[in-house]
């Protein structure tokens, strides 16, 4: 039995999940991504100021991508 028999067999058409699912599988520790969730995203309804505009920008272009 491979993994994807063992894990569940999911499947999901959302951009937002693969590219975390890609981001975690290849690229980034999941412990580091829980930590900046838990920590620096938890401000939820709060207005966040960004130090840099155009990477700020940038992150908004890519998250309307994925949505």
């Amino acid at each position: 039995m491979n993994l994807r028999e063992r894990s569940g067999k999911i499947t999901n058409n959302s951009k937002l999940v693969c590219f975390l699912y890609i981001l975690l599988r290849d690229k980034f520790p999941a412990g580091v991504l829980e930590e900046i969730i838990n920590t620096e995203i938890s401000k939820t309804g709060e207005d966040i100021e960004y130090t840099n505009g155009y990477l700020a920008n940038y992150a908004q272009d890519l998250a309307d991508r994925l949505k």
